[in-house]
Parts: C-alpha cells; sequence; structure tokens
C-alpha cells in the first residue's frame, strides 16, 4: 500500500516538474554513479550514492526514506525499485555534509529478444530521493536518469546446459523471483560457458532435498580444478565466487561442473510421487558476467 502511494505522489511530483515549477530538494544534491556503464537486464547493478547538503541545508526533522524506482517507460510501470534506510539517518543530517554508500540491485530479465515488435532496447526511467512514510507528503526527487536497457545476451557470456541436466521446470506463483524457474541436476552436471578472459563473479542460488539427505554435499569444479564443496546448512543455498582468467583456461570455453555425491529418486522418498528421476541439486539461477568494481 506504501509502494502503490509513494508511486502516486510521485507521479504528482513528476508532474509538478514537467509543468516547470522547481522542486525544493531542502539543501540535498546526489551524485549516483551505475557500474557497469552498459546496462542489461539479468545483471547486478552496482549504486554508488553520494549525497551532499550544501550550506543551506533544511534539517528534515525526522528520518526520511531513499526511494529507488526503475520505471519501465513505453508500459509506465515500475520495474523494480529497492526503497531503503541511509546509512545515516537523515535527521541526523547537518550542512556541508557528505554521506556516501553502496548498494546492488538485480535487474531481471525481462526483454524478449524473440518478439517481433522488440527494438532491440527498452527505455527505463530512474528516479532517486527522499520520502516521509510517515507523512502524505511530495516526495523529494533528488536524480533522474533515462537507462537504455539492451539484452543480456550483448554481452554476457552464454551459457549452455550441457551433459547431466533435467528439463527446465516453472512456478510463476513463486514469491522468490529467483525460484520462479529451476533445473534438477543429476549426480553430475556440466555447464559450458563462454570464456571472456576476464576475472568474472559467479553465483549460484538453489537447494536440497533436506527430507531426502541432511548431509547431501555439493562440489563444485571449473574445467579438472576444485572451485568448492560444502554441505548447505538450510534447503536453499546462495554462493558467489570470483572466477579468474587463469581457472577458465585458454580455452574459447570452459566447462562448469556440479557434483552431488548422492542423488535420490522422489517417488522412493515421497509417498504420492511417481517421478522415477535420479536428482541431485535444484539449481535456480546461474549468474555469470564480468566483476563489477
Amino acid at each position: 500500500m506504501k509502494s502503490k502511494l509513494l508511486g502516486m505522489l510521485l507521479a504528482l511530483a513528476m508532474l509538478t516538474l514537467s509543468c516547470g515549477k522547481k522542486t525544493d530538494r531542502r539543501g540535498i544534491d546526489l551524485d549516483l554513479k551505475l557500474s557497469p556503464s552498459t546496462v542489461t537486464d539479468s545483471l547486478f547493478l552496482k549504486m554508488d550514492y553520494e549525497f551532499k547538503t550544501a550550506a543551506d541545508f533544511k534539517k528534515l526533522g525526522t528520518d526520511f526514506s531513499i526511494f529507488v524506482h526503475f520505471w519501465r517507460v513505453n508500459g509506465k510501470e515500475m520495474l523494480l525499485q529497492d526503497d531503503h534506510s541511509p546509512v545515516k539517518g537523515t535527521g541526523s543530517w547537518a550542512a556541508n555534509e557528505t554521506i556516501s554508500y553502496s548498494r546492488v540491485v538485480f535487474i531481471p530479465q525481462f526483454l524478449n529478444e524473440f518478439d517481433v515488435d522488440f527494438e532491440g532496447y527498452e527505455d527505463l526511467k530512474l528516479t532517486v530521493g527522499l520520502y516521509d512514510p510517515k507523512k502524505k507528503e511530495e516526495p523529494i526527487i533528488l536524480f533522474e536518469k533515462k537507462l537504455t536497457i539492451q539484452p543480456a545476451s550483448i554481452n554476457a557470456p552464454e551459457i549452455v546446459y550441457d551433459e547431466g541436466w533435467n528439463e527446465i521446470e516453472t512456478d510463476v506463483n513463486a514469491k522468490n523471483p529467483f525460484a520462479k524457474s529451476w533445473r534438477w541436476t543429476t549426480g553430475k552436471s556440466v555447464c559450458i560457458i563462454e570464456n571472456p578472459r576476464k576475472e568474472c563473479t559467479l553465483i549460484i542460488k538453489g537447494g536440497v532435498n533436506k527430507t531426502a539427505f541432511q548431509d547431501q554435499k555439493l562440489i563444485l569444479r571449473i574445467n579438472d580444478s576444485l572451485l568448492d564443496e560444502f554441505i548447505p546448512a538450510e534447503a536453499d543455498f546462495s554462493r558467489e565466487y570470483t572466477v579468474s582468467p587463469q581457472l577458465m583456461g585458454d580455452g574459447d570455453e570452459f566447462s562448469l561442473r556440479i557434483e552431488t555425491d548422492k542423488v535420490f529418486v522422489p517417488a522412493k522418498v515421497l509417498p504420492d510421487s511417481k517421478d522415477n528421476r535420479e536428482l541431485g541439486a535444484q539449481i535456480f539461477f546461474i549468474y555469470f558476467r564480468e566483476k563489477v568494481r
């Protein structure tokens, strides 16, 4: 409800701006840097915030929240938001002060390259500012920028699910955006990944069946080198790694192997199941992109 109300207030504030009336920034400026500079979908985007208060800064008196909204220009709908509290409460901000911190957001995959009407990109409007969550007042808009979003395929290394993978499954109603689709591994499943020859970030989000095994181990290998082995503490897990060019090797492609020390058959574990597949781990999401500094 608060997000809907904020959206209405924000639309009103932007309408006021379009009519030529300047908004009162209360002596606050925001310098916002995005990394990487080329923004695509299916991307972890680093946002470096630097708020500066001027000599004529007007104290806010209470702690405001930061709103961060990514709007789809064509559909006039919000794609995602990252509303949050700054590292120092705005009620304590003083004149001639700088407040800096960074956050990371995930731009989901939303572009359909196979749509006949797709023009190769889509524009988003990024709007950032302050609002008082306790009052129905116009937000203070501090930053607006149009972002031209291209498909991840233009610069993301291609990931091919090669041997040992079961077919993709989906749940469009899943609350976790990363758990709307998944593939089950077998005892050993292999991805073939294009070699970018640059230091990259690898993120794997997945799950194991704790009903079948409490101590199932996962082993991750890059080519023939051990990357990690672990027993997930909970059913769902998320692991992040920095992969060096040396680890990827000299070839145009390299392999990512996901192995488990145990597999299970659902029909033998779940009373009502007729699924006779041998399953290892449930993999929701594999992210592999050049490391952002």
